[in-house]
This record gives structure tokens, C-alpha cells and sequence, in this order.
């Protein structure tokens, strides 16, 4: 077996968790990407990702969140002598542009999420709640200075399918 070369520019592990209420999922605009994208960020030192996901959830948005694990999760009382993590919905190999960074990429572990709380929180300040439909088809959100930009592609699937584990969990 051969091994690819080590990429010439660095990558970072980071986590995203898609908070997902009444049918509806919170957005952000990004500054520094100049995007839309849910609460999420580079994970600290001796963090597993679900820790990550769950903390930039709640620094971003102020709001408490749980992961909506799979249905068939192996438990902790199945097995004995470790702890079982629910696996991210899926992990993007994320190319990062920004004029103020060198180029590197994020292993972002991507999550779907609900308020721990249970009633829907009122969404913080610049954060959206946005609905099923619109995610539906493309669309756009307008950024702070009023311009429209498209919401990525991937951000809207995955909101999509974060909506959908929320209500068949």
C-alpha cells in the first residue's frame, strides 16, 4: 500500500452542530468566510468532536444543545469498559480561503443537534432560524450589508437532513 504525500498546507479538526427546532434550523453569517453556516469551530485540546459541536453550540447561540444520535447507536450498557460516542451525520474536507489566514483545510465533524430545552429558543442576535421549505431549493440570505448571497449547497442538504433526523428521532 502506498501513502499520499503530506499535504503541503495544514488542516485542523473542527466541529458543526446544525440546532434544529420546529422544523426549522439556526444560520449565521460568517464574516470571515463571508457565508451562511451553522454554530461550529476548531476543536481544543483534549476535546472529542461531539464536545466541540456541543460548545460552539452554545457559546455561538447561548443555546444548550443535545446530538440527535442515530437509531441503531450502540450504547455504553452494551459494551463494557468504553465510552461510545454518536458518530457526526458526515465529515467534510472543507477548503478555507480567507484573506487574513493561509490556505488549510478543516475536518469538520458535522452533527445534527436540538435545543436541550423544550421549548423552541427565540433565535440570538444575527442568527436565523430558517425553515424546511427554503431549504427546499436554493435560496438566499441577505448578508449585513444587504447584498444577497446563495447559502452553500452544502449547508442547505445538511440542513435539510438534520430537519429530518430531528423529527423521526
Amino acid at each position: 500500500m502506498t501513502h499520499s504525500p503530506e499535504p503541503e498546507f495544514e488542516r485542523h479538526f473542527t466541529a458543526t452542530a446544525y440546532v434544529v427546532a420546529g422544523g426549522e434550523t439556526l444560520l449565521h453569517w460568517h464574516r470571515g468566510l463571508r457565508m451562511w453556516l451553522p454554530p461550529g469551530g476548531h476543536c481544543e485540546p483534549n476535546e472529542d468532536p461531539v464536545q466541540t459541536a456541543l460548545r460552539e453550540a452554545r457559546e455561538e447561540t447561548g443555546i444548550a444543545v443535545q446530538v440527535i444520535p442515530p437509531p441503531d447507536l450502540l450504547s455504553c450498557e452494551e459494551v463494557e469498559g468504553v465510552s461510545v460516542l454518536p458518530p457526526p451525520a458526515v465529515i467534510l474536507v472543507e477548503d478555507i480561503v480567507r484573506e487574513d489566514q493561509p490556505f488549510h483545510q478543516h475536518i469538520d465533524h458535522v452533527y445534527f443537534s436540538r435545543p436541550s430545552a423544550a421549548t423552541k429558543p427565540v433565535a440570538p442576535d444575527g442568527w436565523l432560524w430558517v425553515k424546511e421549505d427554503q431549504l427546499g431549493a436554493s435560496f438566499s440570505l441577505p448578508a449585513p450589508d444587504g447584498n444577497l448571497v446563495a447559502v452553500a449547497e452544502d449547508v442547505r442538504l445538511l440542513g435539510l437532513r438534520a430537519i429530518h433526523a430531528a423529527v423521526t428521532e
